[in-house]
């Protein structure tokens, strides 16, 4: 259950909107049921959700329509930062879409106009899954790209996951 290749495809590109969107992909070395688990519950959640660097502290998940994903993570500078979110889809071991705006300290959105989603879709192939995940509303192609590099090193962090599962 180790990541195959350290990218499938990522490229970030301008919406039909406007706004900024990134792509990111990972085959990973793992059956979907797992891979989807990885993002729906919180014990799995919590051990690797963040980029190379970042400690999950807490995470609340609740993976139906209209449910709470909320995360906070502290860096390696030491700065504890909070995301949450409402899903929108729930597709159980095939697609996930939530909501993303990340939090103030007074637990308010930081940038209340920016409005940005996420999607995952989870493909098997073989006893592998192909992670596809699209992040769009961004702003401007720096707000893009700095959530681009988070979610590479997210993901580096989950393949490591899953070969710790595996061993």
């Amino acid at each position: 259950m180790v990541q195959q290749n350290a990218s499938a495809r990522k490229a970030a590109e301008m919406a039909p909107d406007g706004g900024f969107v990134i792509r990111v992909g990972r085959r990973l070395k793992a059956p979907r049921a797992l891979v989807y688990k990885m993002f729906t519950e919180g014990a799995h959640l919590v051990r690797w959700f963040g980029p190379e660097g970042h400690t999950c502290l807490e995470c609340t998940v609740e993976p139906r329509v209209g449910g709470r994903f909320y995360a906070a993570l502290k860096g390696p500078d030491g700065i504890v930062r909070r995301v949450q979110g409402v899903f929108t889809e729930v597709a159980p071991d095939h697609r996930l879409a939530f909501t993303w705006a990340w939090l103030d300290e007074a637990g308010r959105p930081r940038d209340p106009d920016l409005k940005t989603t996420v999607t995952i879709v989870l493909e098997e192939k073989g006893a592998e899954t192909e992670l596809s995940l699209r992040h769009d509303g961004f702003a401007n192609a720096e707000q893009a790209g700095m959530h681009d590099k988070g979610w590479e090193g997210c993901f580096a962090c989950l393949a490591q996951y899953l070969a710790e599962l595996a061993a």
